[in-house]
């Protein structure tokens, strides 16, 4: 058994959460996205045009910044 397989196995042994933990933490970053969607759909036309995003470039404008 070479080094670098010892050192895998290790990883896997002392970190079983590490895994799960990256799941979790990306289902939370989708429900806070979601709900910041929603919110922002909620505007009227004429708001969202005030901050710069279209109808159109909700979801674009949420998940990657401002279009």
């Amino acid at each position: 058994m070479s080094a670098l397989s010892t050192t895998r196995q290790d990883t896997f042994e002392t970190r079983p959460t590490s895994g799960l933990r990256s799941v979790f933490s990306a289902v939370l970053r989708e429900i806070r996205i979601r709900r910041a969607m929603k919110e922002v759909a909620a505007l009227d036309e004429a708001t969202l045009h005030d901050i710069g995003i279209g109808p159109g470039n909700i979801e674009d404008a949420i998940r990657h910044g401002r279009c």
